[in-house]
């Protein structure tokens, strides 16, 4: 089963490949399973991708470089999906 990561898609490097940070403080217990090379899918409340994980030494981060041609938008919730408050 391929790994959902949730991600900001604020934290995109700039060059000279687009690769966004995969944040292990809000999901540590995926940290353990990553690995150089790893296809995962990245989301957000929008939309999802996939990316290739690689590890950046000189940050000590994870890092994953979105396959945009598997961009895929997310529907919104409806009325339906909330519950009343």
């Amino acid at each position: 089963m391929e790994m959902r990561i949730y991600v900001d898609f604020n934290t995109m490097t700039i060059a000279p490949e687009e690769k966004v940070y995969l944040n292990m403080q809000m999901q540590p217990a995926l940290e353990k399973d990553l690995r150089p090379g790893l296809v995962v899918t990245l989301c957000d409340e929008e939309m999802e991708v996939e990316a290739i994980v690689e590890f950046d030494e000189q940050n000590q981060a994870w890092l994953g470089q979105p396959n945009w041609s598997t961009h895929r938008d997310l529907p919104f919730p409806s009325s339906k999906d909330t519950s009343p408050p």
